[in-house]
């Protein structure tokens, strides 16, 4: 089950609901996979026009890691199939959002202590 507050995030596909996160380990494995450091991995996302569908399936199989770990990469590119790949990204980056959650709350003001 996906936990916003844990870092996760569902993928409904049919029937099956699948929870996406990006913890540091499966971050490790998705930049071993792609070869690329999580900088880059993000500004890829950022970029429509130079998304490749590997990366994609690459990005939903990462997500899977921590949750399905059973699921491999041909596994990753059927969910991505079925889902549709607005779907995914959508998922991914709430996933990756959630994963980075200091650079959203940068400039947030801090709520004030309780008083005693």
């Amino acid at each position: 089950m996906a936990n916003h507050y844990r870092g996760s995030v569902a993928l409904q596909v049919g029937d099956q609901a699948y929870t996406l996160s990006f913890s540091v380990n499966a971050l490790c494995e998705l930049e071993d996979l792609l070869n690329l450091p999580v900088a880059k991995i993000a500004a890829t996302m950022n970029d429509a026009e130079d998304v490749r569908i590997s990366t994609v399936r690459a990005l939903v199989w990462g997500a899977l890691r921590d949750h399905h770990s059973e699921i491999d990469l041909k596994g990753a590119g059927d969910i991505a199939s079925t889902a549709g790949i607005p779907a995914c990204m959508e998922a991914i980056g709430q996933a990756f959002r959630l994963a980075f959650p200091q650079e959203e709350a940068k400039g947030t003001a801090r709520p004030r202590k309780a008083k005693a």
